[in-house]
């Protein structure tokens, strides 16, 4: 049984079909659609006189008033969100705006408005053509009531959601959470269910390269498994979530691969379609991408033209943040015993989202200090993990201290700290 943290790849495209803006206004167009229907459908189950007892006959009003009003919202939430787009791609960095472009709240907003407007119109439409009859018109009044009540609360939540939306600190708080999510994720399976590959595959192993430039978005593990089991294979997975591929990089290297040329192909296409790469990262399985959209919003903050050293600050507090939820080291639940795979590094993660703060922020003594305030918490926190990854990268920091602090004080007070951070990893190896 594979665990938690693998997702197969029926399950993740599903999960990010659903993610799509379309696919979520087409469904609430449809539901609209179809309730608008299903006043006809239950009109001969409705008493004729009742219409004229709840006053159903208004209902042509209401349904223009719906009509015109939703055309008008939709086209006025898209331009919001355009700008919302703009604004996020300035203020943070070009690659967090696709966590605003699958926001819920808003797509469910504006699914929300676009059935509304298909249901007052089919409504309409119906009700010109006296398809309705009296207890049709019943049933639509009291559709219309519901649609009515829907759309305020949709309206509600629109207009709390306007208040940040876009914003920096909106998309660092939604980078911050995603990033966490796809660690936790992870950290319940480091190797995907595979066994730990720890240096170079065997050198008897042959190479399936990738068939595409890009980037590994998911590897479903479950089928990889079951190929290797029918083929008597030994597939090891050389590319992970994240990793760029080309044309000459193995995505496997393999052992056990039949002798007959037109099989051996036949499976490395297989395997092959095990892999999604794709132009672009994505979030969901690829916690080190997290890590490096928070740091290029930091160095955004730090570059000249901006000058903001308390955002690149605050990107610190949430890298160590999102690094506490790593205390231990995991141990490998092997649920594909032909698979090996690569770990997740904890020094990568560091590098990726520190070291280009050190560098940017070399002349800044509050990014300089931050940056081993974080490193010297991880020591504490989970010195198995962090402590010689902390120790190595905290050196190369304060090489930019050196070189960028003006002022001798601040070059001895960050110092200090490096120092702290050695001693601490220093005890870890002497008591372990």
């Amino acid at each position: 049984m594979a665990r938690k943290g693998h997702v197969g790849r029926l399950q993740w495209r599903v999960r990010e079909l659903l993610q799509r803006l379309w696919v979520r206004v087409t469904a609430f167009a449809v539901l609209g659609l179809v309730s608008a229907i299903l006043g006809f459908l239950l009109k001969d189950a409705i008493p004729p006189g009742l219409a004229g007892k709840i006053g159903a006959d208004a209902i042509g009003p209401i349904l223009s008033i719906i009509a015109s009003s939703m055309l008008t919202v939709t086209t006025f939430s898209l331009s919001i969100l355009t700008a919302a787009y703009a604004t996020a791609s300035s203020s943070t960095t070009p690659r967090s705006v696709q966590l605003l472009v699958k926001d819920s709240v808003s797509q469910t907003v504006l699914a929300t408005f676009i059935g509304a407007f298909v249901f007052s119109l089919v409504g309409l439409i119906m009700l010109k053509t006296q398809l309705y009859g009296d207890g049709g018109r019943v049933a639509l009044f009291v559709a219309t009531l519901l649609i009515v009540l829907i759309v305020v609360v949709s309206l509600l939540r629109w207009i709390n959601r306007l208040g940040e939306l876009g914003l920096i600190g909106d998309m660092m708080t939604r980078v911050e959470d995603t990033t966490t999510k796809a660690l936790k994720n992870r950290l319940q399976s480091p190797w995907m269910g595979a066994n730990p590959l720890r240096g170079s595959p065997p050198p008897d192993s042959l190479v399936v390269p990738a068939p595409v430039v890009g980037h590994v978005q998911n590897c479903d593990m479950e089928t990889l498994s079951e190929l290797a089991e029918k083929h008597q294979l030994i597939v090891y997975v050389t590319a992970t979530p994240g990793d760029l591929v080309h044309l000459r990089s193995a995505l496997f290297h393999v052992r056990n691969l039949p002798l007959d040329e037109d099989e051996a192909k036949a499976i490395r296409a297989d395997l092959v379609a095990c892999v999604t790469v794709r132009p672009t990262r994505s979030f969901e399985q690829d916690p080190r991408f997290g890590f490096t959209v928070l740091s290029e919003t930091a160095q955004r903050a730090l570059s000249p033209a901006v000058n903001d050293p308390g955002t690149a600050v605050s990107v610190i507090t949430r890298i160590l943040r999102i690094l506490s939820v790593w205390q231990e080291k995991y141990q490998p639940d092997v649920d594909y015993p032909r698979l090996y795979a690569v770990e997740m590094n904890a020094e990568d993660l560091l590098r990726d989202s520190l070291l280009p703060l050190a560098r940017d922020g070399a002349s800044n003594f509050q990014v300089q200090l931050a940056v081993q305030d974080c490193l010297l918490a991880l020591t504490h926190l989970a010195p198995q993990v962090f402590g010689a990854p902390a120790v190595r990268l905290s050196a190369e920091c304060l090489e930019y201290a050196d070189d960028g602090l003006a002022i001798q004080r601040q070059r001895d007070l960050v110092r200090l700290r490096a120092e702290e951070l050695g001693v601490a990893a220093d005890a870890v190896v002497t008591n372990g």
